[in-house]
């Protein structure tokens, strides 16, 4: 029989590893007003606020986990890279969309550089996302690239194929 106190330990391990990663301040409050995204506008101006603590000389890739209306509930930074490159694990970023109760996620990198353009591997990586976000019912309403000057938005640019706005 299976000693039911490793299983608590493991459960509870994880879920210490993850009240590690995500501080206080990345998840909203129950009884807080949620801001709602309705444009890249919007996000932009969310992730101006999250990258502002970030290094800046650094690729960061963000997830911004959002419910059923499109409020944002919290946000994470999945992972910090180099100042031209920044390796992502898929499985990172829909376990964390997973175990925040995402319902819709919006993806965002920064590019250090200040250069507003999508690389063929950014897209590439989108269009990855996007069917994985299919198979969990997770969609990803869009990729923002972020600088010190402005943002692009893959939606906008249509540079992937997202599923439409729905559900708001």
């Amino acid at each position: 029989m299976r000693n039911l106190s490793d299983t608590t330990t493991i459960y509870t391990k994880t879920l210490k590893t993850v009240r590690l990663k995500i501080r206080r301040d990345f998840i909203a409050a129950p009884d807080e007003d949620l801001p709602q995204v309705g444009s890249p506008d919007d996000v932009h101006e969310i992730l101006r606020a999250i990258f502002r603590q970030l290094d800046d000389d650094q690729e960061h890739l963000v997830l911004l986990v959002l419910n059923i209306s499109h409020d944002v509930m919290g946000y994470k930074v999945i992972s910090s890279g180099t100042q031209t490159a920044n390796p992502v694990d898929s499985k990172i970023i829909f376990r964390n969309a997973l175990m925040l109760g995402a319902s819709r996620i919006i993806l965002a990198h920064n590019h250090p550089g200040g250069k507003l353009t999508a690389s063929p591997a950014d897209i590439h990586f989108t269009e990855r996302m996007i069917e994985a976000g299919k198979l969990l019912d997770i969609p990803i309403l869009d990729h923002i690239i972020t600088t010190h000057t402005g943002y692009l938005s893959f939606r906008e640019e249509k540079l992937c194929e997202f599923e439409p706005l729905c559900g708001k």
